[in-house]
């Protein structure tokens, strides 16, 4: 199952053989986005918390297509639903940070739904996840580093300590307990008929845990820096980390290119990686830091940079990317205007550093022939390099004829001009063999044959444009 955000969400429900969609449910306006949703051991049920003020939960029959339940769930957040998975046990459990609640919607003997209760010899905690077995027990992880384990009375009967820092992820299946915390360690237990028994711990070399599951022996943990790790026979005492998957993690992906002559793409974004792919085997094979250090320039990170939600620096995060098959090269434009150029083999060995743009550069591109680099910058100047033949870059022009930053651009076929747009919905024309801005570049370049159509503006592009839409829409096609 996935869950959108907005102001109206959707949750849709694929098949986990063919990956077609199998059902989707609106959850109501207002809701903002879908905080946590669960489906059913049975398969004919789907619970759900949103994002609204009253973080609502709701329930969906997935055969009828129907929404059959939708209430206030809590004053706080909430962090995640779980069902039961013991047999014709139709419960749920929601979790905040403060407390577990208990659904039972298909019992009427009992509330709809009933708070959890701690009891005075049980620690207090904050929350983290929950998660059900097959015999009904339900648990709960804690920043602690301890598991609560909750009987049907709604109330937990008892707390093991299973890690040294904050549990970020549980699951039980298999007769298995699973947890993970910010200690980067698995804890494996054997659960039976309320008894736990410790079977090994299995250290994490990168990050922590965020999700876990278990399947005929087989480990798959799902981690905080956006790779998913595989253990092979996980009770065996010589698995080890096989990483499925690796990705951006933290802020936005800013950067994307495609270099065809190698099967790669190659990606940029907040997070400070730089991460290189290989679209055959559809493998993570390398990836580059976008900055060694953290920039003290407060005032500066302040005045150029775009706004984002990373936890990283600004001067390590990065913007536009681009490759050059002739030299092989990668161009990484940081949010500080900063551009690296780097070796494309390796992408921490920089070749040159061009620190001309003020502020962070939005698009980058080579000539055609590759003569050239461009990049266009929020300080709102064109820059245009040469490149020599041994691979050198020096400053062939810097064109300040933009009314607003620069949002795309595009290098004639034969890379004697480049076309803009900014921010002010100016559409510029730069002959770049002359260093010239050409008033008439609309007339002069008619015949002109374009390498690339990334402009918004022009009759080529007009469709693009929704009816009603103010041009903030696009950035660049």
């Amino acid at each position: 199952m996935t869950g959108e955000t907005g102001p109206t969400p959707a949750v849709h429900v694929w098949s986990a053989s063919t990956g077609e969609k199998v059902s989707q449910f609106n959850l109501q306006s207002g809701s903002r986005g879908v905080a946590a949703c669960s489906l059913s051991p049975c398969g004919r049920y789907v619970a759900t918390a949103d994002n609204s003020n009253d973080h609502k939960v709701s329930i969906f029959n997935i055969e009828r297509n129907k929404n059959l339940l939708t209430t206030n769930g809590s004053t706080d957040k909430i962090l995640d639903v779980a069902w039961s998975k013991r047999a014709d046990d139709l419960r749920f459990a929601t979790v905040t940070p403060k407390q577990v609640v208990f659904w039972h919607p298909a019992d009427v003997t009992k509330r709809l739904k009933q708070p959890g209760v701690m009891g005075r010899t049980n620690a207090s905690t904050l929350f983290t996840s929950i998660c059900f077995d097959e015999e009904g027990w339900c648990y709960t992880g804690g920043e602690n580093g301890q598991i609560q384990v909750w009987a049907d009375s709604c109330q937990a009967v008892k707390c093991i300590k299973a890690h040294a820092a904050g549990i970020t992820g549980i699951e039980a299946t298999q007769g298995k307990l699973i947890s993970g915390g910010k200690d980067k360690r698995v804890c494996i237990m054997s659960a039976s008929n309320g008894t736990f028994k410790l079977e090994k711990f299995i250290d994490i070399s990168s990050s922590f845990p965020r999700s876990i599951d278990f399947f005929n022996g087989n480990l798959l943990v799902g981690l905080r820096n956006g790779s998913i790790l595989e253990f092979k026979d996980a009770m065996n005492a010589g698995t080890t980390e096989n990483c499925l998957v690796k990705s951006h993690f933290e802020g936005e992906i800013w950067g994307l290119e495609v270099v065809d002559s190698q099967n790669k793409v190659v990606t940029s974004g907040d997070d400070n990686m730089v991460m290189c792919y290989d679209y055959e085997t559809k493998q993570f094979e390398r990836k580059g830091t976008v900055s060694d250090h953290k920039s003290t320039n407060a005032k500066k990170i302040k005045e150029v940079t775009a706004s984002s939600m990373s936890i990283y620096p600004a001067n390590q995060q990065a913007r536009a990317i681009c490759h050059s098959k002739t030299h092989n090269h990668l161009v990484v434009c940081s949010n500080m205007g900063k551009v690296s150029v780097r070796d494309f083999n390796d992408l921490d060995k920089k070749i040159a550093t061009l620190k001309d743009a003020q502020e962070w550069c939005e698009v980058a591109r080579y000539s055609p022939d590759e003569k050239f680099l461009a990049f266009a910058s929020h300080d709102n100047n064109l820059y245009v390099y040469s490149v020599g033949e041994d691979g050198s870059y020096t400053l062939h022009k810097s064109f300040a004829k933009s009314s607003s930053y620069i949002t795309a651009f595009d290098w004639s076929q034969d890379s004697s001009y480049i076309r803009t747009v900014c921010g002010a919905y100016e559409k510029l024309y730069f002959n770049i063999v002359d260093k010239t801005f050409d008033t008439a570049g609309l007339s002069n370049t008619k015949d002109m044959v374009w390498a690339t159509s990334t402009c918004k503006l022009g009759w080529d592009v007009q469709g693009v444009h929704p009816s009603g839409e103010d041009g903030t829409h696009v950035n660049q096609v």
